[in-house]
């Protein structure tokens, strides 16, 4: 599905469709910094995440680790992304191509409680 925000033409179309999906997440950048938050929606190739505390200085293309931590507490293994674009309180984040794959199929996992 392309998705093109109106209000931002520099937004790439959007090959996936995303769902509404809120899962614990931690996100640790290279330089060790540590985000905490939930997803707000995700797509195989990336997700919403809104953080637990107001996002410090310019992160757009900082590259981390992003972790889904599930209800019993433990994490998934890192997904290798980059931050696409931030707002106040939220950070989408674009998984890397590579790691696409796996994070789908943890996620497709997840939601199908398997």
């Amino acid at each position: 599905m392309t998705d093109k925000n109106p209000e931002n033409p520099d937004s790439r179309p959007r090959v996936c469709d995303r769902l509404n999906v809120s899962r614990k997440m931690l996100l640790e950048f290279d330089n060790g910094e540590i985000l905490t938050g939930k997803s707000v929606d995700i797509s195989p190739r990336g997700a919403l995440m809104q953080t637990d505390a107001p996002i410090k200085g310019e992160l757009q293309g900082t590259a981390g680790t992003l972790f889904i931590i599930s209800g019993e507490g433990h994490f998934s293994i890192g997904y290798p992304c980059k931050v696409a674009r931030q707002e106040d309180r939220s950070i989408a984040l674009e998984i890397d191509k590579k790691a696409a794959a796996a994070f789908g199929n943890h996620m497709t996992k997840d939601l199908l409680g398997l």
